[in-house]
């Protein structure tokens, strides 16, 4: 054989590699696009079955609050929906012919009282600052290792926000005053867990409050504010006249109603599905109003936030 037909034998067979390899690469394309094309699908149908089962956990929880208004309008820690539902399995309460279509399901959630944290809607009225209220935010900075300073900043940034007529962009939730300035978006991980921003403002709801919180609105020491929560444990507090008696105090100072009551009108329903390996959670602002309540707003979160455990 003469070295020009070895060489083009030797051209076609790379070519006939070099195409093999095109070919192989072009077909692992499809299937990997066709794969995540697949995933896709499966993601979003996931995800919009775990949309519908939150809703009806939403409604589940709206259910809870409206029967526990029928017999109570005290809002304390002892009461059925201050029970936090643990991870579930959603299949048991499926008919035998329906639990293969969901998969496996898994439900977990909670109820918290919107209202055991600090309303910073309660630090300025029609645009001025409330002096109790600063004061109160100031003392619980303190408690959390804030600077005290930035309650006057956090006020000021409120107050302007609520000015008749103003132009300043509203502050809805706790993650809006970030704009405020870097100092205060620094304070709001610790902020997080005593203080919440709702649509307007509220008391502090003594009977689910921290100590800390308790302390801040109270206008007391820490010692007082834990005592007020061991004696809530065994019995909670009806009316502000108990709470009063329950301080202890030669000359109790009067407690402002308006920064501290023993109800509640808002709270937060947090629930997180798991489907296979899917997880996906949402947070919900509930207003309850007599014995009716209503969503406010809804929000996906981190799934770990609706852990029945990452209570505070």
């Amino acid at each position: 054989m003469s070295r020009g037909r070895r060489a083009q034998r030797g051209a076609a067979l790379i070519t006939a590699l070099l195409l093999a390899a095109l070919a192989a690469v072009m077909v692992a394309g499809m299937m990997w696009r066709e794969w995540g094309a697949i995933q896709r699908e499966q993601a979003a149908r996931q995800s919009e079955q775990a949309r519908w089962l939150l809703r009806g956990a939403l409604d589940w929880a709206r259910l809870i609050l409206n029967e526990a208004a029928q017999h109570s309008q005290v809002v304390a820690l002892d009461q059925p929906w201050a029970v936090p539902l643990a991870e579930s399995d959603l299949t048991r309460f499926l008919a035998a012919g329906q639990q293969g279509a969901l998969g496996q399901a898994w439900l977990a959630g909670r109820i918290e009282d919107a209202q055991s944290r600090f309303n910073l809607a309660d630090l300025a009225v029609f645009g001025k600052p409330v002096p109790a209220a600063v004061q109160a935010l100031r003392q619980l900075c303190s408690a959390v290792g804030v600077d005290p300073e930035l309650a006057q900043t956090v006020a000021d940034a409120i107050a302007e926000t609520t000015t008749p007529g103003s132009r300043q962009l509203p502050i809805r939730q706790l993650q809006d005053l970030a704009r405020v300035s870097p100092q205060v978006a620094a304070a709001l991980p610790r902020l997080a867990a005593v203080a919440t921003v709702l649509p307007q403002p509220t008391p502090v709801n003594v009977n689910t409050a921290s100590p800390q919180v308790l302390a801040a609105v109270l206008g007391i020491g820490a010692d007082q504010a834990a005592r007020l929560v061991a004696q809530r444990s065994h019995h909670h507090f009806e009316n502000l006249q108990q709470v009063t008696q329950a301080l202890q105090t030669a000359t109790p100072a009067p407690i402002d109603p308006s920064l501290v009551g023993v109800s509640s009108n808002y709270f937060d329903a947090v629930a997180r599905i798991r489907i296979d390996h899917f997880e996906y959670a949402e947070r919900a602002l509930i207003q309850r109003i007599g014995a009716l309540s209503q969503v406010v707003r809804m929000q996906r979160v981190a799934p770990w936030l609706a852990d029945a455990a990452a209570r505070g």
